[in-house]
């Protein structure tokens, strides 16, 4: 037998593409979920007089690191 393979060349694509997608996502959910530690870290404490959301503590530092989210 010479088949080499039990799917199509169609099947197969499709598979690189999924995992290609699957590869971007999880690099892009690794950058937020690292900035969201990062803001966790810097988030000034509660005794501050005007304190920051947790959202704007995000997008600050998302500037600094220059991330898209």
């Amino acid at each position: 037998m010479k088949n080499h393979s039990k799917h199509s060349q169609e099947t197969i694509d499709r598979m690189k593409a999924n995992a290609e997608a699957a590869r971007k996502r999880l690099a892009r959910l690794n950058k937020e979920y690292l900035v969201r530690r990062q803001v966790e870290k810097s988030a000034p404490s509660k005794g501050s007089s005007q304190p920051e959301t947790f959202a704007e503590a995000v997008m600050r530092i998302a500037k600094q690191e220059r991330v898209t989210i």
